[in-house]
């Protein structure tokens, strides 16, 4: 029994030849767990009693139209459900993405994920996504396809490890809980993404990467993970979000140990829906579903979106079918649609719905009046798709430019070079170096998904991306800084070294220097990188302009803008490098916010949220050939072992660890103190929560011919997804049909012991211990900083672990010579492991060390905890 549950487990110490995750598997988990049995709060028993009662009332069709999406570019979002007119209820709107309402108008482009995560401010996550959330309901939008904490950044190179939060995974289950907190506290819905283990963009899909000539591709990418990384690293953030009551999980393209995300059982009913306790419902990712009855039955509640790259999709008439020839039984329908429901009224989409109406906006341009049905244009009517709503409020652009700001990364500020100041320091003549300092020529909205990198980069590329209303340039920030001072300013944009480049460099008091690498989703390439980036150096001979600038002048400031870690070894112990500034995509705000930076305005205060290693080697690679038989395998070698964590394991020196940031002030950590929280804290989970009973809905399965288009029916175009059939030769039962191994439709009797309630176990979230420390602002200038907590966890030859975990952090402000004590709280989950052989958590005996400090690698203050 227990070997047909645990996924292989993989070597702990560095990635191997001959990996015993080879052609890992995937096993079944049936049935599909019923919504609604585990312990919740009141809200999600009262939204379940509302949907049970809805989705009693609906036929077969409507129940179909609720979990199918109606097709591609056949409404005014990126996906919809079909509507159900009996009942007013148009389809349920999907709209990207996770730093703002994308491809519309008069929107914030807020900073992305990654930003929010180098903020590490739990305040601004928080109001982030209320600010996100406040414009998708402004602009009729049910279900924002964010936040992300899937990639986890496991892979340097990834092309989306923009759109989450870093690569640990506290730092990305804080900053996504609070997200979507934020955004459900405000009537919208967030869906969290991409479930799981979605680590490049390389062979994602079939389809798109056959275009970029893999011809011998012949399936996704299969990412091979141990169980025991699983759930402490890749599904940990999604613990998080689903204990905050997160409406919807994204499954993703990518196979799971030889399992395709979106019909992968093992990891939809039984770690998302049983173990977690997931009470919304899965979606899959555009295109992701490849089946029907096996997706289903697999644990997916709503196809998105509808067709299949242009072909007929895999649920609507399909799923009607399905149900009414008793291959996918009609609870398991019932189930997907009180799911939606539940999670509808849960976060209160029936009452903002009443307030706002419908989508408002129109997703493939921007023109007042469009075709309805984008997807034929021809045989479409042509109506007011567009009411233009502006849902930019002073509230959102405050905080898009503090996220901006506070994100900010002091990587190196020699002889305290920064901030300018053109009195103390005689400087009378700057100049700005570089493309990434400069504004595009197309404009802030690059065609194609933000596609292009010709200027300053303010976000990656893709479904994550976002319209500009408008952007700042940092050239123009820092000009109009510097004529305030008198200061004159030159600049040369250029990407290559030439003589007026070498005038330009030489003939100021300083230089600010920038430099960029950008990346963003696989079904677009931006200077020959597919999406994933082909290596960490600096894009338009980057690293040549800085050198240059270096041998020309000896006070260069250098701003790196980037996605992820880049390579700084060209030039970082260059004595003419006087400052270096780090900063990801910072949305609409990313001028100024760098500008407020190097002039004073703001002391930094933005931590990595990554490592910046010495080697490209030191990195995780991307999988970029496809073997002879056409598979595409990534084994997780690495195991819990990722970012810091792997540096430390291998004791490898970055050049920059996790968690690190200069200020401008002096900052001291003093007075640790370590208390217990709790009196009976246990080695071993409680017994989770009974489950309620299995609810049941009449069976109200109509006649076949009810499910025939009815007589003279105009359908809008040919690849509107309805749930009606063609003909009904196919709605009656005929012979057996092969169920997956192991497949059940008897619902379990009680949780798994890590589950029972949202996020699991609800006694993974009591807090245990408190953990208190000083920090004081030495000064000379007024700031925030940061202080993180990290737990070295007993050694065992059964329990590997890292010599130390993030478990905390705090950001405060203060004024020079103000003290403040920091609180950290310990939850029984952050002292556990997860131990594979009894399927739980498990807090060993022994010392538990304690460090509070700056950055991974600086812990000022240690302590321990004795189990």
């Amino acid at each position: 029994m227990l070997s047909s549950l645990l996924i292989a487990i993989a070597a702990f110490a560095t990635i191997v030849v001959g990996s015993s995750l080879d052609h890992a598997w995937s096993p079944p988990y049936y049935p599909s767990p019923l919504g609604g049995r585990v312990k919740s709060d009141d809200k999600w028993k009262e939204s379940y009693e509302r949907a049970r009662d809805f989705v009693a009332q609906l036929t077969l069709l409507e129940k179909v139209n609720l979990t199918s999406g109606i097709g591609t570019e056949q409404g005014r979002c990126v996906g919809q459900t079909g509507e159900i007119p009996r009942f007013n209820m148009s389809g349920i709107c999907f709209q990207d993405g996770p730093l703002g309402v994308r491809a519309t108008d008069f929107v914030t482009g807020f900073p992305a994920g990654i930003t929010a995560g180098s903020t590490f401010n739990k305040d601004l996550m928080y109001k982030r996504g209320a600010g996100i959330g406040q414009e998708f309901r402004g602009k009729g939008a049910d279900v924002i396809l964010g936040p992300a904490t899937g990639p986890m950044g496991t892979k340097a190179l990834g092309g989306r490890i923009w759109e989450a939060f870093g690569s640990d995974p506290y730092l990305q289950g804080v900053a996504g809980s609070l997200t979507v907190e934020g955004m459900q506290d405000h009537g919208v819905m967030a869906n969290a993404k991409h479930f799981i283990a979605n680590e490049q963009e390389h062979f994602r899909r079939v389809s798109e990467y056959r275009k970029y000539n893999f011809t011998d591709l012949e399936s996704e990418i299969s990412s091979n993970v141990d169980d025991r990384a699983m759930h402490e690293i890749y599904a940990w953030p999604f613990a998080e979000m689903i204990h905050s009551g997160v409406g919807s999980i994204m499954c993703s393209y990518n196979k799971i140990n030889n399992s395709l995300g979106c019909q992968n059982s093992y990891l939809l009913n039984k770690i998302a829906k049983d173990e977690l306790g997931f009470d919304g419902f899965v979606v899959s990712d555009w295109y992701g579903q490849k089946s029907g009855v096996a997706a289903v039955l697999a644990g997916l509640d709503v196809g998105m979106p509808g067709d299949d790259e242009g072909v007929p999709g895999f649920l609507g008439a399909n799923l009607t079918t399905m149900v009414m020839n008793g291959t996918v039984p009609e609870w398991r329908l019932n189930d997907m649609a009180v799911r939606t429901m539940a999670a509808y009224y849960y976060v209160g989409l029936d009452k903002t719905r009443e307030k706002i109406g419908g989508p408002n906006f129109y997703s493939w341009s921007l023109n007042t009046t469009d075709a309805v049905y984008h997807a034929d244009p021809e045989s479409s009517p042509y109506e007011v798709v567009n009411e233009h709503v502006d849902v930019q409020t002073d509230f959102s652009q405050e905080i898009a430019y503090k996220t901006a700001v506070e994100a900010l990364v002091l990587l190196k500020n020699n002889n305290k070079t920064l901030p300018l100041n053109s009195k103390s320091q005689k400087i009378k003549k700057l100049s700005i170096l570089g493309k990434a300092a400069a504004a595009a020529p197309v404009g802030p909205n690059c065609p194609s998904t933000q596609g292009c990198s010709d200027g300053v980069l303010a976000v990656g590329w893709g479904s994550g991306s976002i319209e500009f209303p408008f952007l700042s340039i940092p050239a123009d920030e820092i000009s109009r800084r510097a004529r305030e001072n008198h200061v004159s300013v030159d600049w040369n944009f250029g990407t290559t070294v030439s003589d007026q480049f070498d005038k330009t460099a030489t003939t100021s008091d300083v230089n600010i220097v920038f430099a960029l690498s950008d990346s963003g989703e696989g079904f677009q390439a931006v200077e020959d990188n597919l999406g994933d980036r082909n290596n960490a150096s600096l894009w338009h001979n980057g690293d040549a302009i800085i050198k240059r600038a270096a041998e020309k002048n000896s006070n260069n400031i250098v701003v790196v803008t980037s996605v992820g870690p880049v390579n700084l070894e060209r030039w970082i112990d260059h004595p003419n490098i006087t400052a270096v500034l780090f900063t990801t995509p910072g949305g609409q705000y990313t001028g100024q916010a760098i500008s407020d930076v190097i002039f004073g305005g703001y002391n930094p205060s933005g931590r990595l949220p990554f490592t910046i290693a010495k080697k490209d080697d030191d990195y995780v690679p991307i999988v970029k050939d496809v073997p002879e038989d056409g598979h595409p395998q990534d084994n997780f070698d690495e195991g819990i072992y990722i970012d810091y964590r792997l540096f430390d394991h291998l004791n490898k020196t970055p050049r920059y660890e996790f968690g690190y940031g200069l200020s401008y002030s002096n900052w001291e950590f003093s007075n640790i103190e370590v208390s217990p929280a709790s009196d009976d804290l246990s080695q071993s989970l409680p017994a989770p929560p009974s489950l309620a009973q299995p609810y049941s809905i009449d069976s109200n399965l109509p006649e076949p011919s009810e499910c025939v288009f009815p007589k003279d029916f105009h359908r809008v175009n040919d690849l509107y997804e309805y749930p009606w059939v063609k003909d009904q030769s196919k709605l009656t039962a005929n012979g057996s049909y092969p169920y997956p191994e192991g497949y059940s439709t008897v619902q379990h009797d009680t949780s798994l012991p890590a589950g029972g309630g949202p996020g699991g176990n609800p006694a993974l979230y009591k807090n245990v211990y408190k953990v208190k420390a000083d920090l004081t602002n030495q000064g000379p200038y007024k700031g925030a900083y940061v202080g993180q907590l990290y737990l070295g966890f007993p050694q065992s030859d059964k329990y590997p672990s890292p010599p130390k975990q993030l478990r905390g952090f705090e950001k405060v402000e203060l004024t020079p010579n103000e003290t403040t004590c920091l609180e950290f709280d310990l939850r029984w989950k952050d002292l556990a492991i997860w131990d594979v052989y009894s399927q739980s958590w498990t807090i060993q005996s022994g010392c538990y060390k304690v460090y509070v400090g700056s950055s991974s690698r600086n812990l000022e203050l240690v302590s321990q905890i004795n189990i």
